[in-house]
């Protein structure tokens, strides 16, 4: 019995091209029409003049530019006898705009004919995305049948029906999104991948923070780490570590910097503002010791912790929230690295101190570490799973 798919609205592809997507013969990982793709793609993103709008699908556009791939096909490894797994179910977050493509061309790049469930929320740059994917696909019919970009509500039988499709389903969400997919049974040699809701950690060498020449460099960098995308990508800081004797001036001239940039680029929201507000009212409540740090204006509100204690990220909030801790050393972070915790952003920190930190504690999260300004920088290997890896099947040789 074939499955029904009423209630599906496509933005690319139609229902035949979904239902005929299995019978495609998977690609090896970046094949030559795949890049050809999306070069035109990156092309077009970089060239359009809405996109320059939109610094997120200006990104996009770089991370697919010819010399980007080459360089994540240098870093794959071995990709002999590789091929794509079959059909890639990918159900988008809503809060990030751009993170569907970056699953979509995953997907792509390791092989796979892709379903993308689209975001719920109407974000402007999906509108635009959507245009230049199209615009692409004009150039390269071949890759048509690849690629079906769909929407629809919450109905159980329609994520039956697209489970039952897929070789790969990646599931980017919170715990109650992720619970209710994987309540559509999938094939019995598919894969879940799940993105699950995590938080992210930034640690400052205050020294070495006021002995850097170019703060309000490092202001726009943090800026873009966060506000850029309201600070609702898991990999944006919510918490913010000072290490060393000199915290005060450096917090003090830092979070300065910091307002100044965002003052004249991001627009705080009514509803933002009373959200904030609870979550630092929540803090006080529940951890004796917590106190407002910044001033009136509640474009940023910081939130100085008396002490770590990983239950308290379940109170991290966006658009401009953030929690603050003084720290002698580096372990103090140690309780907030469970695995919840997906990324640490740094600044002055050394790396040395760093690698002695992983290995003698070995946390159980943090699986990214990157300098300030890349925390959105999405690659291959994300969240602790090697996407090449795990998107495609290897034909082993006795």
């Amino acid at each position: 019995m074939q499955p029904h798919f009423d209630g599906i609205t496509f933005a690319i592809g139609d229902e035949a091209q979904l239902r005929a997507m299995p019978a495609l013969a998977p690609f090896a990982p970046f094949a030559a029409p795949v890049l050809e793709f999306l070069h035109t793609f990156s092309r077009l993103a970089l060239q359009d003049s809405e996109a320059k709008a939109w610094p997120d699908v200006v990104s996009l556009g770089f991370w697919c530019r010819p010399a980007s791939l080459a360089q994540m096909r240098a870093s794959s490894g071995d990709l002999a006898q590789r091929f794509g797994r079959g059909v890639a179910f990918h159900i988008a977050p809503g809060n990030v705009a751009a993170n569907f493509a970056y699953s979509l061309f995953s997907g792509l790049l390791t092989g796979n004919a892709n379903i993308v469930r689209l975001p719920g929320r109407d974000h402007p740059q999906v509108r635009l995305i959507i245009r230049l994917l199209s615009a692409a696909l004009a150039e390269h019919p071949s890759l048509a049948p690849w690629i079906c970009l769909l929407r629809y509500g919450r109905q159980q039988a329609i994520n039956d029906a697209l489970s039952a499709l897929c070789d790969t389903r990646i599931i980017w969400g919170g715990d109650e999104t992720i619970a209710q997919i994987r309540r559509s049974p999938l094939p019995v040699r598919a894969l879940d991948i799940a993105f699950a809701d995590r938080y992210s950690l930034a640690a400052i060498d205050a020294g070495r923070y006021l002995a850097h020449e170019n703060k309000a460099a490092l202001a726009q960098a943090f800026f873009n780490d966060t506000l850029l995308n309201d600070q609702n990508a898991c990999s944006s800081p919510a918490l913010v570590v000072w290490l060393g004797q000199d915290a005060a001036q450096a917090r003090t001239l830092f979070w300065q910097h910091f307002h100044d940039y965002a003052a004249a680029r991001y627009t705080l929201e009514p509803v933002a503002a009373v959200d904030k507000l609870s979550r630092l009212y929540q803090l006080a409540a529940n951890y004796p010791g917590v106190k407002k740090a910044s001033d009136a204006n509640n474009l940023l509100m910081r939130v100085e912790l008396p002490s770590l204690a990983p239950q308290m990220m379940a109170l991290r909030g966006n658009c401009g929230f953030f929690m603050e801790y003084g720290a002698a050393e580096l372990d103090e972070i140690t309780p907030m690295c469970g695995e919840r915790c997906q990324t640490l952003a740094l600044f002055g920190v050394e790396s040395e101190k760093v690698n002695q930190w992983l290995s003698a504690r070995r946390p159980k999260g943090v699986d990214r570490i990157v300098p300030f300004g890349h925390t959105l920088d999405f690659t291959l290997n994300w969240d602790g799973y090697d996407l090449v890896a795990m998107l495609t099947r290897h034909v082993a040789y006795a």
